[in-house]
């Protein structure tokens, strides 16, 4: 969890040594442990120190390489050191930093060497000869790396205000991102200040005085297959590699936190690390951080994380989360990230950092998107149909409602909205739902039945815009770059497999990494994921479909290798308990905060946001907080989504210094 800066004037003119430790000075919340900046002539490096690994104790950044004039600043930790340290004729000992590994890399293999490293890794490397700067983002894109690139100059960091420490970089608001915000989806390069841009993940940026040239240096191939004899060997081959993801992102000379919420991913790391602890004959207590809702069952995880606590060897730490506000800590949160947020649970999760920080945690282990990379098996039934394997077909459709009325009975007391719709799962409305609806011909589909159908099963196919000014959408052309976006993507996904690719390379897993890494900063703590360990995520989606989604089981194989490891309550959940009744409870109590922020804030959104509409949201969220409850609140999940987005952006368009476009007609 350090941090990264860069300066090149590419039309030759000098950089200001108070140019780069100003940009660098604004990140020091990142990196406790030193802060150092090189600059000649042109071009400018700087970096900030967080020690967490013991090579990191002897590393200096920037670093200048004397026989070739490289110089290297990065964000990094390399995990295939004794792999590279033969070929690149270097020790894997702690006295060797992993940017030496980098840059030999980069003196090997150049523009190539990214696709040589496995880690979590943003750096960039001054190569004097070539007279040019290339900087690269890891495969998964766990490290943040933003830009400005103009005919005269580029600029990089880790975040973005420190971008704004140049006079050079205008703050102005980039309206297709406040678009992108406010109707719930996004992409992986914008952001919502024009002209800068984020990295995207597997990606290199090389620039020089005469060009600049992006490269996509590597991608998951669609046609990967894993072939294996038996389900035991896909089960062991899993488990060595989940293993190792785990054991490489251990390497810690500062106390080790995890995340535990309960469910089966967080707790499949947590109790892995502690058996590899306990091989290297670890005396250390693990440490784990939850956040618990005592008083709303619904939301309550405590059941489950007390079955993994109870097994031993752990130093629990909670959160009390029933009475944190959505909107607390909400300037700090906004500063953090360089931009508004949407999840209503951040508060929460600034809160459990903080208690990480308070007990000297430096790295933290989240069990961040195991169900997106092992997978759920959508588009599994219809693929059975169409290969007709019918019989295998209704014996999973079977189960998978059989679990459905079985959960059912266990939550039949239950409150909340979600767990009432989710438990609508009876045979016929999953055959009908994943199986006959998914065939019927696209040209039926666009003469009403899809809307109907859509309607009746409370499906979104695409992304709401009736919160957005008309004159707004239209100005955009929002429509259509709508209609062509979800043309292009999701309606091609037919198999599991097209389905599993298109899920790993979505906008959300960067946009998730993203606000964890803003979140982790702000308390210099660095989070790491073993999900989003290349080779983890490569053999996962390699692997047949029926490993990742059988008899009913999402997750099968991370289930099965967690046999004799976790306790079987954890390890064959069904599904996690639903956070919202806590966090519209206590966002209803923030009625006067919000009526003021609406009140006093109308004249920066009333250009993006079709105030009649919102208005008529707001009055129902009014009644509803007068009613004094919310388990049969007439207003919806989407409307109180909507309030929520745009309070959050009324209070970050009020804390930054940005030029409006409707400000300047």
């Amino acid at each position: 969890m350090s941090a990264i800066t860069g300066i090149f004037y590419r039309n030759g003119r000098e950089v200001g040594h108070n140019q780069i430790k100003k940009m660098n000075d604004s990140l020091s919340h990142r990196g406790k442990d030193g802060s150092g900046v090189w600059s000649d002539g042109s071009v400018a490096l700087g970096h900030q120190m967080l020690h967490t690994t013991q090579e990191s104790l002897h590393e200096r950044l920037p670093f200048k390489d004397e026989n070739s004039g490289m110089v290297i600043t990065a964000d990094a930790r390399i995990d295939n050191r004794a792999e590279l340290a033969p070929i690149l004729k270097l020790e894997d000992n702690e006295n060797v930093p992993d940017s030496a590994f980098i840059l030999e890399a980069y003196k090997m293999w150049g523009e190539n060497c990214p696709e040589k490293l496995l880690g979590d890794f943003a750096f960039a490397v001054w190569d004097p000869e070539k007279e040019q700067l290339f900087c690269a983002r890891d495969h998964m894109g766990v490290k943040p790396f933003c830009y400005y690139l103009s005919d005269e100059a580029f600029f990089f960091a880790t975040e973005i205000k420190a971008l704004f420490c140049l006079p050079y970089v205008p703050q102005e608001l980039n309206e297709l991102k406040v678009a992108f915000y406010l109707i719930s989806i996004d992409d992986k390069i914008s952001t919502f200040y024009k002209n800068v841009f984020r990295l995207s993940p597997a990606h290199s940026i090389t620039v020089s005085s005469h060009g600049s040239k992006l490269r996509k240096y590597w991608e998951l191939d669609p046609n990967l297959k894993v072939k294996m004899d038996s389900e035991e060997d896909y089960i062991e081959a899993f488990h060595e590699i989940f293993a190792k993801a785990i054991d490489c992102r251990l390497r810690s000379v500062f106390p080790v936190g995890f995340e535990l919420s309960g469910g089966l991913d967080s707790s499949s790391i947590m109790s892995v690390a502690k058996i590899l602890e306990n091989n290297r004959n670890s005396h250390n207590k693990l440490s784990t951080f939850s956040f618990i809702f005592e008083d709303f069952p619904d939301a309550d995880e405590s059941y489950y994380i007390k079955k993994i606590i109870d097994k031993g060897g752990i130093e629990p730490h909670f959160v009390h989360a029933g009475s944190i506000s959505p909107l607390e800590q909400v300037k700090n949160i906004l500063w953090s990230g360089d931009g508004p947020f949407s999840s209503q649970n951040e508060s929460v999760m600034w809160n459990l950092y903080k208690k990480m920080h308070e007990n000297n945690i430096r790295v933290v282990f989240t069990g961040e998107n195991g169900d997106s990379v092992i997978s759920k098996g959508k588009n599994y039934f219809r693929e059975l149909t169409v290969t007709f394997q019918w019989k295998k077909l209704f014996k999973e459709i079977r189960s998978t409602s059989s679990h459905f009325k079985k959960n059912k009975r266990v939550y039949k007391q239950s409150e909340s909205v979600f767990i009432k719709t989710v438990f609508n799962k009876s045979f016929f409305n999953i055959l009908v739902k994943q199986v006959i609806f998914p065939l019927i011909p696209e040209f039926l589909k666009n003469k009403g039945f899809r809307q109907f159908y859509n309607k009746k099963n409370n499906i979104r196919f695409k992304p709401d815009l009736l919160l957005l000014n008309k004159k707004f959408k239209k100005r955009l052309k929002l429509e259509r770059y709508l209609d062509e976006l979800y043309n292009n993507s999701k309606r091609q996904c037919k198999t599991p497999k097209e389905d599993h690719h298109n899920i790993i390379n979505s906008y959300n897993q960067q946009k998730i990494l993203e606000i964890i890494d803003s979140r982790a900063a702000a308390f210099s703590i660095e989070p790491r994921h073993p999900f989003f360990d290349k080779r983890v995520v490569e053999f996962c989606y390699a692997i047949p479909t029926e490993m990742k989604y059988k008899f009913g089981w999402d997750r099968f194989i991370l289930r099965k290798a967690m046999d004799g490891i976790l306790p079987e309550e954890v390890q064959w959940r069904f599904f996690k308990q639903d956070l919202s009744p806590p966090l519209q409870k206590n966002l209803f109590l923030e009625k006067k905060f919000i009526d003021k922020t609406f009140h006093d804030n109308k004249r920066l959104i009333e250009d993006y946001v079709d105030m009649h509409r919102l208005n008529i949201i707001y009055k129902k969220y009014k009644s509803k907080v007068e009613e004094g409850g919310i388990a049969d609140t007439i207003i919806s999940f989407a409307d109180i989504t909507d309030i929520w987005l745009v309070t959050i952006l009324c209070l970050w368009m009020r804390e930054t210094n940005l030029k409006f476009e409707s400000n300047e007609k």
